[in-house]
């Protein structure tokens, strides 16, 4: 553990309580992740050297299924539920009930999450697909994929993501403890999260000086709004001819992604004007139980430059100024893009 991450889980482990006793030790477990990324090169007009951009920004954990090897999965809190990859399920001779939807499902009863034990955890089995392809940044040694952790797991167990360390804390309780004065103390700013009855972590803001509801999304790889919200709001964007391409969702054959630079927009009470935001045609008919109208999803590039602290169990989205670097400019193509990228052409909607 390299010291910057040591020096921010001894500062949660005070938080919580684990100087008190030696029985607070024992209220948490901590999952210590591996951020995951692909890098593609493309070409760019004028110029004989190809340009690097990211392709996907991923958290991953350690798991093991019922004693097997460990493989890395993907937190995932945009879906509802976890995902076993099927021919991992199929390798361990998981049994799955074929008739509670469109995939099988297995419950698995020995479900350890790096040194924490869970139980009775369903899992969607099925191919997780184009998600094997995501590798780790400068590291070696072995990275198999299993599958995806999803919100049910998250919430059972009151989990809280740090996106920035890349580390998970787990209570057998459901709730960390943590209380909203602590975070701030440590410069952190509060946003109000809500879990919907269709297990979406639900935050409110205002985009243009309306408001609409979005949510949190650490397995998108960008953040992404519904192509008639941005031209609501009047965002001023760029075109490319990247397709969106999902691997477990259908955003419709003409899908195209755009990006712009947010000037008014606010998650609560967090100021996050000159965010880059994508936008495409979502596809999302469902009715999650929002608040708000639903503008988008918050990804990845958007939670890990801000250092955010996803608190499930205590219902809260923290964070801090950005401090995004300039690797991936002028645009962040998410890895759910198919390998057709353009030249970005200025447009905007008046």
């Amino acid at each position: 553990m390299s010291p910057c991450r040591f020096s921010a889980f001894l500062c949660f482990w005070l938080l919580v309580g684990g100087a008190q006793s030696g029985v607070a030790q024992q209220n948490f477990g901590v999952v210590q992740g591996r951020l995951a990324e692909g890098i593609k090169e493309v070409s760019q007009t004028g110029s004989l050297i190809p340009r690097k951009v990211g392709t996907s920004l991923a958290l991953t954990v350690p798991v093991s299924v019922n004693g097997s090897k460990t493989t890395w999965w993907i937190v995932d809190t945009g879906s509802t539920i976890c995902l076993i990859d099927s021919s991992f399920s199929s390798k361990l001779g998981l049994q799955a009930d074929n008739k509670v939807g469109s995939f099988p499902v297995t419950m698995v009863n020995n479900f350890q999450l790096g040194t924490f034990q869970c139980s009775g955890i369903a899992c969607v089995v099925r191919s997780i697909g184009e998600l094997k392809t995501v590798e780790l940044r400068n590291e070696g040694g072995s990275f198999d994929k299993g599958g995806v952790i999803g919100i049910n797991l998250l919430a059972k167990y009151g989990g809280l993501i740090n996106c920035r360390t890349q580390q998970i804390f787990l209570s057998p309780s459901g709730n960390m403890g943590m209380s909203r004065q602590k975070y701030e103390a440590m410069g952190f700013t509060y946003v109000p999260m809500n879990v919907t009855s269709k297990n979406r972590l639900e935050v409110t803001g205002t985009l243009g000086g309306k408001e609409f509801s979005f949510f949190l999304d650490t397995g998108a790889y960008s953040t992404m709004l519904d192509n008639s919200i941005r031209n609501e709001v009047n965002l001023p964007f760029f075109s490319t001819n990247a397709k969106i391409v999902g691997p477990f969702h259908d955003f419709g054959k003409d899908a195209r992604y755009t990006y712009g630079t947010a000037t008014n927009f606010k998650l609560g009470n967090y100021d996050a004007s000159g965010a880059r935001l994508g936008a495409t045609t979502l596809n999302l008919n469902e009715n999650a139980g929002y608040s708000h109208r639903f503008a988008g999803f918050i990804g990845m590039d958007f939670l890990f430059f801000r250092s955010a602290i996803i608190d499930i169990g205590g219902r809260g989205l923290y964070l801090k100024p950005s401090a995004a670097v300039r690797w991936f400019e002028p645009f962040w193509i998410p890895s759910r893009l198919a390998p057709s990228y353009g030249t970005p052409v200025v447009t905007s909607q008046t």
